[in-house]
């Protein structure tokens, strides 16, 4: 009797055992410890400075998304190496679902070919489009003379820019196809957010800017900064008037930004879903609505599907765009 006791206990033992060695094993991959999600506050990692576009309107959805969600939501900036830091740092994250990150297509279709990431697109599960965005030429006419792309043309010496990004991000080898196509000698300064790059041109340090609209719309409206040209494939509207495109200009340089939000591949699905559907509440709000349109802001609410099929898209475009550098 005392032996089948003791027995029983130490088979009682082993399972248990077991049983602490799965939950631990499946603790990584799990939404929480009782399978509801979520459980604690969400974290959403932006790849760029505060005060960019994607910054803030990442903020704006945290804002939001918590009465919906149920739980906190927290911005974090992790900054550096065009980028690629911060989505090293999502990769590296749980795959839990409280970790949520901002990304944009360039940093799959273009930026892997300048600098050495450990990740591909099919690491990770593209949520929700954020905002569909505008890349423009700006200057400061008041310390450049620069008021016009013929002035550019005819501007006869070195021109500096200011960019959000360096070798590898979209508006850097963006600028340097459209100033080597225009034969003009141009070096880029990198800073590490949009309202450095602007704040750069208005003070003079720098001749020109790549961003994109609207952050810039109070200098332009005090005369500081003048939008030159558009990197979409047809002209833009904004309230100071019509901006040619550089591709009707006679520059065969184009493109079109979007960003997203997403998350690991192995984040479980409950937790995606309910990080969607949270979204999708938000971004039918009034609130965000509203706030996007008046910071000027596109919507961009594509699906996965969508998503992964322009970041296909502009790998093909981002190609030519390369290549084009590499013989000139």
């Amino acid at each position: 009797m005392k032996r089948r006791f003791i027995a029983a206990i130490m088979a009682l033992s082993v399972a248990c055992s077991a049983l602490a060695g799965c939950s631990q094993n499946n603790k990584g991959n799990s939404a929480s410890a009782d399978g509801t999600y979520p459980a604690k506050p969400v974290t959403i990692i932006c790849p760029w400075g505060v005060g960019g576009g994607a910054d803030v309107i990442a903020r704006k959805v945290a804002e939001i998304g918590e009465q919906y969600l149920g739980q906190p939501i927290v911005v974090e900036n992790h900054t550096g190496a065009s980028g690629t830091l911060g989505m090293a740092d999502a990769l590296d994250a749980d795959a839990d679902g409280y970790t949520v990150f901002t990304t944009t297509g360039p940093l799959f279709s273009l930026t892997p070919k300048y600098v050495p990431v450990e990740y591909e697109l099919s690491d990770f599960t593209l949520l929700k489009g954020m905002r569909s965005g505008s890349l423009v030429m700006l200057s400061n006419p008041k310390k450049s003379g620069i008021s016009s792309f013929e002035d550019l043309k005819t501007h006869g010496s070195k021109i500096k820019y200011g960019t959000s990004g360096g070798p590898g991000s979209d508006q850097y080898v963006l600028a340097t196809a459209a100033f080597k196509m225009m034969g003009i000698e141009a070096e880029a300064v990198v800073f590490e957010s949009a309202s450095e790059a602007i704040n750069a041109i208005v003070s003079g340090q720098v001749d020109m800017s790549i961003t994109t609209p609207p952050q810039y719309y109070d200098f332009e409206k005090s005369g500081d900064i003048k939008t030159i040209a558009t990197f979409d494939p047809t002209a833009l509207e904004t309230p100071f008037g019509t901006v040619p495109s550089l591709k009707d200009l006679g520059v065969d340089v184009e493109f079109t930004g979007m960003d997203c939000f997403a998350v690991r591949a192995d984040v479980p699905e409950e937790a995606v879903s309910a990080l969607r559907t949270m979204l999708d509440k938000v971004y039918a709000d009034e609130k965000f609505t509203s706030f996007m349109e008046e910071m000027g802001y596109p919507i961009n609410d594509n699906d996965t599907e969508q998503l992964e099929q322009f970041v296909a898209s502009q790998m093909e475009q981002m190609d030519q765009y390369v290549k084009m550098i590499a013989e000139s």
